[in-house]
């Protein structure tokens, strides 16, 4: 892992996490005092390092694509000391697992699965598919509201901002139970190695299922809306979602969240308009003021002073119209 010395304006702080593939650290942004960031570092073995290179720069470009209030923002990345790093939001709070074990309202827990849900529909809308959906990669914010993280695996259906297919994901086996919690694995994914966005559908179904009962779907496990302390509409979206046939399930996030009682969000803001978390508090420091007491700049500025040519123009007129006076009485 680099020193905390080796990255340049940030600074890490504490050690937030750690993957297979990388650390994420709480850090300060140097060149923004008191701006605080989170940093997720390679650590990658020699032989995984083109492997990490890869997932590292595919999570870059992805979530830079995509504002949402319920996904963590990336700001910037780079390569120090030997490896890689990306800069994002810092997000206070805890993974979603760990506030279920304290018992939240049902309430609650519907609201966290509907943004998720929206956060989803912003990936789908973008042509992003997570394909890695599960409680550690949902924190509860201190705010309490949800934010989904963690596009290391994600897959892009469109083209890049070269108009290149983004064919390094060629390189990376389809999510299987290998590198995905087994429950959260879509039954199509394992038997034709297909994962879009039903898939994630599914995916969301299973966090569903966990989030309200405290545990995931076991084989053979009874619906959802065979229980009464959940609400029969948003217990039927879920068991839909979780549905084995892909054809049953939900043609969309959209609809998804339509029948769970919400609406979904407009399309996303373009990029001359979404404004980042990070710095919605900044303030622009103010217009320039013009001195006063500069007279060349007050003569600049000042509206051209036309009554004398207007005094010029009448007399003008009136030696005219005398000359024609007197050579008309000739």
């Amino acid at each position: 892992m680099a020193n905390p010395e080796d990255l340049g304006r940030y600074r890490l702080k504490r050690l937030l996490g750690r993957g297979a593939l990388g650390e994420v650290w709480a850090a300060d942004d140097l060149e923004e005092p008191g701006a605080k960031v989170a940093v997720k570092i390679m650590h990658a073995a020699e032989e995984e390092l083109a492997l990490a290179r890869i997932q590292f720069a595919r999570e870059g470009r992805l979530a830079s694509m995509l504002r949402h209030p319920n996904f963590v923002e990336i700001y910037d990345a780079g390569e120090a000391a030997g490896t890689s790093f990306l800069v994002m939001e810092l997000v206070e709070g805890r993974m979603l697992r760990a506030i279920l074990r304290e018992g939240p309202p049902i309430a609650e827990r519907l609201r966290w699965l509907g943004e998720v849900a929206e956060a989803l529909i912003a990936l789908h809308r973008t042509g992003i598919i997570h394909r890695d959906l599960k409680p550690a990669n949902v924190l509860v914010r201190a705010d309490r509201s949800a934010c989904l993280v963690d596009l290391g695996i994600a897959k892009w259906l469109k083209f890049d901002l070269g108009h290149i297919r983004d064919d390094d994901d060629m390189d990376f086996e389809p999510p299987t139970s290998q590198n995905l919690a087994a429950e959260y694995v879509p039954p199509e994914t394992t038997d034709e190695t297909i994962y879009d966005e039903l898939s994630d559908q599914y995916a969301w179904g299973v966090l569903a299922y966990e989030t309200l009962t405290g545990h995931p779907p076991e084989p053979g496990a009874i619906p959802l809306s065979d229980r009464t302390d959940i609400p029969e509409r948003f217990a039927r979206a879920v068991d839909r979602a979780r549905m084995i046939d892909r054809d049953a399930r939900f043609d969309g996030m959209e609809s998804l969240l339509v029948e769970i009682g919400r609406k979904p969000s407009s399309a996303p803001p373009d990029e001359d308009t979404a404004v980042s978390r990070r710095y919605q508090t900044s303030q622009l420091p103010p217009p320039p003021s013009i001195p006063v007491e500069d007279p060349s700049i007050e003569e600049r500025l000042a509206p051209p002073d036309t009554t004398k040519r207007n005094v010029f123009i009448i007399l003008a007129l009136a030696i005219a119209i005398v000359a024609l006076y007197v050579l008309m009485m000739r």
